[in-house]
């Protein structure tokens, strides 16, 4: 009976045990299961079965930066005497015959008093117009306040472009903004002391001897201060007959400057200049003769114009070389010469939408956009494409509603995509 009753508690510790290992078993499955549930959620709620991309809209230009070479209408002013110059009218202005252009000076200190006298000038001219104004009050500062924040934002704009023969200016006008909200507000101001100061030492110069001789313009023109001795560097009149290797030798090799020794400035007569480049040929076929391009210079403060294709030369070693002309003339436009120029062809403006959202159905192109919860077919118009990006725009008279607009979300990645499509 021992033996027996022995064997049988043997033999339930064994069940049990093996009881206990099936229902670590279970839990362990269920637990395995839970976790599995919980990881599947998860991705469930994170994994997008596609891609996408908010549609927004781009500006792309199409251009080509290269050498130019400017060339004028040019006729250099012949002067007996030398010494220091000092313009009276700035570069780029329009003068008559006769008019007087610029003073010379025999010594640098003597031209050094001469421009201290004109300064001077203008500030007795400011300080005395303001002293006009001290008791001049007003209840409503906005306007001035407005003025002031515009002029510091042109200021600030100015000194960016490096348009140094600006900075004097913006100066001023800031200057006479404050003073006068200072003024409008009751800020006691005399401007007594200043002038008084400013008369005397005007007085003080105009008492030197500052002997000088007058330049004045031979014929009508617009008049440049500066002789670079490349005025005659190419024949004005003869500008359409030049072709590609010859403007290839004057944008690259200049030549030598011719001596300006014996001249004060120069006139340029002609209205037109002209802008002589060197492009790549794939370039050149976007350009035809007559139309305008943008140009920018580069390197300088000068600010871009509208220049028109006056000639396209013969193509040499997959090169052209284009001719391009303008009209407009103010200071920064009179000094250019040798510049690096941008010309751009085209711009198109529209909303970028990545190549790879491109779909084609029933032969019309268009992208798919996720709506809510809904997939759409829109259809697109493109009017740009490189090997990244389309700029799409909308079709004259077409239903906006039917092509992709802005800030859609435009599917760039993803598979089994169809026009009415519910996202789970």
């Amino acid at each position: 009976m021992d033996n027996k009753t022995e064997q049988t508690k043997k033999d339930n510790v064994l069940k049990f045990n093996s009881g206990r290992k099936y229902a670590a078993v279970i839990y362990a499955l269920i637990a395995l299961l839970f976790i599995s549930f919980f990881i599947y959620q998860i991705y469930k709620i994170n994994h997008k079965p596609f891609k996408t991309e908010v549609t927004l809209e781009k500006t792309v230009y199409t251009s080509a930066v290269t050498d130019a070479f400017i060339i004028r209408d040019e006729y250099p002013i012949p002067a007996s005497v030398s010494g220091t110059l000092v313009p009276l009218v700035e570069d780029g202005k329009r003068v008559a015959s006769g008019d007087n252009v610029a003073v010379v000076f025999s010594s640098d200190d003597a031209a050094k008093n001469y421009n201290e006298i004109k300064e001077l000038e203008k500030n007795i001219e400011y300080y005395s117009s303001l002293q006009n104004k001290v008791g001049v009050q007003t209840a409503d500062i906005t306007p001035l306040d407005e003025r002031i924040y515009s002029a510091c934002e042109d200021y600030i704009r100015t000194v960016n472009t490096g348009r140094a023969e600006s900075y004097a200016s913006c100066e001023a006008t800031l200057r006479e903004y404050i003073n006068s909200r200072q003024l409008s507000t009751g800020t006691v101001i005399d401007p007594s002391v200043k002038l008084e100061e400013l008369n005397t030492r005007l007085e003080q110069l105009k008492a030197q001897n500052m002997g000088y001789n007058t330049i004045t313009a031979p014929h009508p023109g617009y008049y440049i201060s500066v002789n670079d001795g490349y005025e005659n560097r190419v024949n004005y009149a003869g500008l359409s007959e030049l072709d590609t290797s010859q403007i290839m030798d004057i944008v690259s090799n200049q030549g030598e400057k011719s001596d300006v020794s014996g001249y004060m400035g120069k006139l340029v007569d002609g209205f037109k200049w002209y802008i002589l480049c060197v492009i790549d040929y794939n370039d050149a076929v976007k350009l035809r003769e007559g139309s305008t391009v943008e140009v920018s210079f580069t390197m300088t403060s000068a600010k871009p114009l509208e220049a028109t294709v006056y000639k396209i030369c013969d193509t040499v070693d997959s090169k052209a070389a284009v001719i391009l002309s303008s009209n407009l003339m103010n200071t920064e436009y009179a000094r250019l010469r040798s510049e690096q120029v941008r010309i751009t062809f085209d711009r198109h403006t529209g909303y970028q939408v990545n190549n790879s959202a491109v779909r084609e159905v029933d032969s019309q192109k268009g992208v798919y956009v996720k709506s809510g919860n809904i997939i759409q077919f829109k259809k697109i118009n493109i009017d740009y494409s490189d090997n990244e990006i389309s700029i799409c725009t909308l079709p004259k008279d077409a239903k906006a509603s039917e092509y992709i607009a802005l800030y859609d979300e435009v599917i760039t990645e993803g598979t089994d995509l169809y026009d009415g499509k519910v996202i789970s």
